[in-house]
C-alpha cells in the first residue's frame, strides 16, 4: 500500500471516529433532553391534578335544592317558574334523588331558615336583582317594595353555615355581576343573567337546567342545554345566563345527580 493511500485511509478513519463520537454525543443529548422533558411533565401533570379542588366524594343522599322566588309587587311569575321548576325534575330520569323545598314570596328568614335547616347542595333565586342588589319579599300581604338585600349580604348568609352549598344560581336581571365574588369566596358554581331577562326566557332556562341536572348531565352540560332551550324555542336571552366557577374546579366534570345508591353529590 502506497503512503497516499495509507494517509487517506488514515483521515478517512479519523473522520469515521469523528462522526461517531459526534453521533454518540447527539444521541446522548437527545436522551438528556427527553429526560427533562418528562419530569417537567411528570411535575406539571401533578401540578394540574392537585390545582382541582377536591370536591366531596359522591355520598348516598338527594340533592338539595332550595328555591326562592320573591316578586312583591306580584310582576313577576315565580310561582310558574318553580311549577315549571317541579315539572322538570318529576319527569327527569333521576327525580326521585332531587329534593326540592320551595319558597314562593321568599324572605331573608326562608334564606336564613333554608340555608341552615334544609343545607341545600343548591341555592336558587327566582326575582329582582342587578349588579349589587337582590330584593326579598316582606311578611306583608298586599303588594310592596320589598326588601333590598346588599350581594355581600346575600353572600354572607349563603357561607353562614356548615356546609355551604355547592351552586347558586341567581335568575334574576344583571345578577351575573354578584357571580365572581361568590365564586371567588363562597361557593364554587354560580350562574347569573348577563343583563335583563324576560320573564318567559328565565322560566324557560330555569326549567331546562334542573331537567339535565336530574337526568345525570354536568352542571357545564345542564348550562348549555338551558341555553340551547332559548335558542330552540326562538326566545331571544339564550346568552344572557353566564356561568361562573372557582379556578380550582371544573363545571365539565361535576355531576350532582349520578345513578349511584343515591344522588351522587359532589
Amino acid at each position: 500500500m502506497s503512503k497516499l493511500e495509507r494517509a487517506e485511509r488514515s483521515e478517512a478513519d479519523a473522520a469515521e471516529r469523528r462522526r461517531k463520537r459526534e453521533q454518540q454525543l447527539a444521541d446522548r443529548k437527545i436522551v438528556a433532553e427527553r429526560s427533562v422533558f418528562e419530569s417537567r411533565l411528570a411535575v406539571t401533570e401533578r401540578n394540574v391534578s392537585h390545582a382541582l379542588r377536591q370536591l366531596p366524594s359522591p355520598k348516598a343522599e338527594k340533592l338539595r335544592v332550595l328555591i326562592l322566588g320573591a316578586s312583591s309587587d306580584g310582576d313577576l311569575r315565580v310561582g310558574r317558574e318553580q311549577k315549571r321548576i317541579r315539572a322538570a325534575v318529576d319527569s327527569a330520569l333521576h327525580r326521585d334523588q332531587i329534593e326540592l323545598d320551595v319558597r314562593p314570596a321568599a324572605t331573608t328568614a326562608d334564606l336564613l331558615d333554608g340555608i341552615t335547616r334544609f343545607r341545600p347542595h343548591v341555592v336558587h333565586f327566582s326575582g329582582h336583582s342587578n349588579t349589587d342588589l337582590i330584593v326579598f319579599e316582606d311578611e306583608r300581604d298586599e303588594p310592596h317594595n320589598g326588601v333590598i338585600v346588599t350581594a355581600h349580604a346575600f353572600a354572607r348568609a349563603i357561607k353562614a353555615t356548615d356546609q355551604p352549598p355547592l351552586l347558586v344560581v341567581l335568575n334574576s336581571c344583571k345578577a351575573a355581576a354578584q357571580t365572581d365574588s361568590l365564586v371567588a369566596d363562597v361557593v364554587p358554581f354560580a350562574i347569573g343573567m348577563a343583563d335583563s331577562i324576560d320573564d318567559g326566557d328565565a322560566i324557560n332556562y330555569a326549567a331546562q337546567f334542573y331537567a339535565a341536572v336530574a337526568n345525570g348531565q354536568s352542571i357545564n352540560s345542564a348550562h348549555l342545554s338551558g341555553q340551547a332551550a332559548l335558542e330552540l324555542a326562538g326566545l331571544g336571552g339564550a346568552e344572557l345566563p353566564t356561568l361562573a366557577h372557582a379556578a380550582d374546579v371544573d363545571p365539565t366534570i361535576t355531576i350532582l345527580v349520578s345513578p349511584l345508591d343515591g344522588s351522587g353529590v359532589r
